[in-house]
């Protein structure tokens, strides 16, 4: 871990995929808590699913260029769906089988 000479900490690209891959991982298991807390998937799902998106689409984004911006957002709501489609997957494998 670097220091950027401003105070702030400055993460390796190893550092951020592990946390990233740590926060996919609690974020997939909060989500597989919930469908069973609602009684399965439903219509619910693809609600919140939607409501997250619209969510994502206004990051708080201060001090990263508008490109940069653009492409952060679509990289956030693509692991975003690969996360919500994963719950899918798997709780529809633990429910068949």
């Amino acid at each position: 871990m670097a220091d950027s000479g401003e105070g702030e900490k400055s993460w390796s690209q190893e550092a951020l995929a592990v946390m990233l891959t740590g926060f996919m991982e609690v974020t997939h298991l909060a989500l597989v808590e919930l469908i069973k807390s609602r009684g399965g998937i439903g219509p619910w799902f693809d609600e919140f699913q939607a409501k997250v998106i619209r969510e994502l689409k206004n990051p708080l984004t201060e001090g990263v260029g508008m490109s940069d911006e653009v492409q952060l957002t679509d990289v956030t709501i693509h692991m975003t769906n690969v996360v919500f489609a994963g719950v899918k997957s798997d709780f529809d494998g633990e429910c068949s089988g």
